[in-house]
């Protein structure tokens, strides 16, 4: 086998790729050796843009048609195939195919020459990729932001990206769907014989919230889902209640960026949500005043412990910078997913980020950041939440009830958002004399809990609607009207 002469000393414009003509003329000949197993080995690394000659290419396309089509793809079914589409030429001639079945003794070695093709390819892939930023650099005509945007998402995909082409046929996106499909329908028979009633299994992770699921089919994969309300209806406090949800509850890695509130003060939040217990009927928990001046008693601390501890071993990352870009945030999402596998992202609050550039069009610039929010959720496959504020237009009108038209500064966040969610308490419009005093400090039975609505106003996947949650004001806690606030 050749060796491959070391290029890195020439200019870039006379550097030969990474390529191994010699593999992949083993490869090929292999293939023609054991047409059926050495295929199906080299097909799940390679596709015809591995091979670096295009004649190269061009035989291993033809070698899959033949075997998709049930004919072994040895070499007097290949040349009979060539002949007939007058590309034998294109390919060298049949003493060039001829040579590579000649030239190769065994197909045992198939698996590793090929894999070897594979990792040429990707190291042109990433030459490819590195020149375009590199370009771009050089044009001037981007922000810097951009451009490290640009690099940063090019080495993700190539990453990423099967080695066996960029293009997906629907038979395998199919088997990845239908094997979650089984998968779900033999979960939800072990539940029937547990004798569980209506069993069902969202979709997405679950949220914490199962009339929500029901609507939304949980947090799903590649979605972006803004919650949205007037300032100080609960925005941030249902984001916590779903962080708390699937981080401790579910021990589901998820990111918390937060542009309004410190870390410490969602820690103490989070404290508080945690604290909630049942005890003599009633609903129970640690508000945040209590910690302000934490003059507890026995039973609080062991309380607040346990929230604690539960807290501290979740998977639950907070980032409470002040000032973050949607490139930025891009970039911190992806070391999220890399290192530590999260699996959704919560952003409080979209109106707080900035653009990447320093535009004067702010409904432009939300505009940037509503679509670089979906981009992430695409990029990474994960569940992306933001809140969102709503405009004054909600308090003007007779009905208070949120509608989309009121979602703040952008028509855009409706266009990129899968799922849009208004937060909605009549209370919240009352005037604050009239308003009913909390029943009993810090403490609710179930009936006198005040209720919230969840809008479900837009749902790409599924129905819309109204969900209503129990609200727990004294520790910011949202449970399910049915069974949400058993212990």
């Amino acid at each position: 086998m050749a060796l491959q002469r070391d290029n890195s000393a020439l200019p870039l414009e006379q550097r030969i790729p990474p390529q191994n003509v010699e593999l992949e003329m083993a490869v090929l000949g292999a293939i023609m050796l054991e047409p059926q197993d050495a295929y199906a080995l080299a097909a799940d690394m390679l596709s015809r843009d591995s091979f670096y000659l295009d004649g190269h290419g061009l035989l291993f396309e033809i070698m899959g048609e033949l075997y998709h089509r049930g004919i072994p793809p040895d070499a007097q079914s290949v040349l009979d195939e060539l002949r007939a589409r007058n590309l034998l030429e294109r390919v060298g001639g049949s003493g060039v195919v001829m040579g590579m079945l000649n030239a190769v003794p065994t197909a045992a070695n198939v698996e590793y020459h090929a894999r070897k093709i594979a990792e040429k390819a990707q190291l042109r892939a990433v030459i490819r990729g590195c020149t375009k930023v590199i370009e771009e650099a050089y044009k001037q005509e981007l922000t810097v932001e951009r451009i490290l945007d640009i690099a940063e998402s090019t080495v993700l995909q190539l990453s990423q990206r099967s080695l066996s082409g960029e293009f997906l046929p629907i038979a395998q996106v199919l088997q990845e769907y239908w094997e979650k499909l089984s998968d779900r329908d033999e979960e939800l028979a072990r539940m029937r014989a547990q004798g569980v009633e209506h069993p069902r299994i969202a979709a997405g992770v679950p949220s914490g919230f199962a009339d929500l699921d029901e609507k939304t089919n949980g947090l799903r994969a590649s979605e972006l889902s803004i919650i949205a309300a007037r300032p100080s209806v609960g925005k941030t406090a249902l984001a916590l209640n779903m962080a708390h949800n699937l981080a401790v509850e579910q021990n589901v890695p998820i990111a918390l960026f937060s542009l309004e509130m410190g870390a410490e003060q969602l820690a103490e939040r989070l404290l508080c949500i945690g604290s909630k217990h049942i005890a003599g009927g009633r609903i129970k928990g640690i508000g945040s005043h209590r910690l302000q001046n934490p003059d507890l008693d026995a039973g609080e601390w062991s309380i607040l412990t346990k929230s604690y501890q539960r807290l501290s071993a979740s998977p639950l990352y907070i980032d409470d910078s002040s000032y973050l870009t949607i490139g930025m945030l891009k970039s911190k999402c992806r070391r999220l997913a890399a290192h530590y596998g999260v699996q959704c992202i919560v952003i409080d609050y979209l109106q707080l980020m900035s653009g990447a550039g320093n535009s004067d069009n702010r409904v432009q610039e939300v505009s940037e950041i509503s679509r670089g929010l979906k981009q992430i959720a695409r990029e990474l496959r994960i569940p992306v939440i933001a809140l969102s504020q709503l405009s004054r237009q909600v308090t003007q009108r007779t009905s208070k009830r949120p509608q989309l038209s009121d979602l703040r500064e952008s028509g855009s966040i409706e266009q990129d958002a899968d799922v849009v969610m208004f937060i909605h308490r009549d209370d919240y419009y009352e005037e604050k004399t009239d308003k009913p005093a909390t029943p009993i400090s810090g403490e609710y039975a179930p009936e006198m809990m005040p209720v919230t609505e969840i809008i479900v106003a837009k749902n790409r996947n599924g129905p819309t609607g109204v969900v209503k949650l129990l609200w727990f004001p004294e520790i910011t806690r949202f449970l399910d009207m049915g069974q949400g606030w058993r212990s």
